[in-house]
């Protein structure tokens, strides 16, 4: 199975008549994930991020949407253990991503970042390279890569926020990303999408190689008119 890749912007959920049509179709249990959220903005996202998680999935075949969660309470489907999904959102973006191994995405805006946060939380190694940006914008640009390719991989694992940040790092070596870490003895492969819309996204999955140059965009007022993007 291909990894695949879907991106949507939750903007449009704004339009009472999109949100309303979207909210009927999707499956109850989204309905109740979206009903729970107070303030509009995570509605969208929560109505947004499950919508697109059940477009991927229907494109594979998935008919039965039962959820059930593995060892580390990460979702999963009941039915269907061939598949495994990640989805992640920020801002007005949602991700998804589907495969047949263990998969993380994350998306991040970026903006500002207090440099006291790397120094706290990110590995030694990632820190200084941050010191080493001569920008504002090199610095937020370079910490939301880390950010967003680190958060990917401990989805991948499994394990999400219970790995620490620093007890592993990223490096990039004559172009290629790779994880330096000792707790499991799976190879990591990651990928990046820059849309140059002001976020990151990034992609990990644990023993297959990422060979998807591609991200489908998906757009809720009009489901079944996707557009494929190619990044090199």
């Amino acid at each position: 199975m291909e990894t695949k890749v879907y991106l949507a912007d939750v903007r449009k959920l704004e339009n009472k008549k999109i949100f309303n049509d979207l909210y009927s179709r999707v499956s109850p249990g989204r309905r109740e994930k979206a009903d729970r959220m107070v303030f509009p903005k995570d509605k969208y996202l929560s109505l947004g991020a499950g919508a697109l998680l059940e477009a991927a999935l229907a494109a594979e075949g998935v008919t039965d949407l039962t959820m059930t969660t593995m060892q580390n309470k990460k979702p999963c489907l009941l039915y269907r253990k061939d598949i495994k999904f990640n989805i992640s959102h920020s801002g007005t973006k949602v991700m998804c991503a589907v495969s047949d191994c263990d998969i993380g995405c994350d998306v991040e805006q970026i903006i500002d970042v207090d440099k006291k946060i790397a120094k706290r939380f990110f590995f030694s190694e990632e820190y200084k390279a941050l010191m080493r940006c001569e920008s504002k914008d090199s610095y937020n640009d370079l910490f939301f890569r880390y950010w967003t390719l680190k958060e990917s991989f401990m989805k991948a694992t499994g394990l999400g926020f219970k790995l620490a940040l620093d007890e592993f790092s990223i490096s990039f070596d004559n172009g290629s990303i790779s994880v330096k870490q000792n707790f499991d003895k799976k190879k990591y492969y990651f990928a990046e999408y820059d849309l140059k819309d002001g976020y990151k996204y990034a992609l990990c999955s644990a023993d297959k190689a990422i060979s998807t140059k591609k991200v489908i965009e998906y757009d809720f007022d009009q489901p079944n008119n996707e557009t494929v993007l190619t990044f090199v």
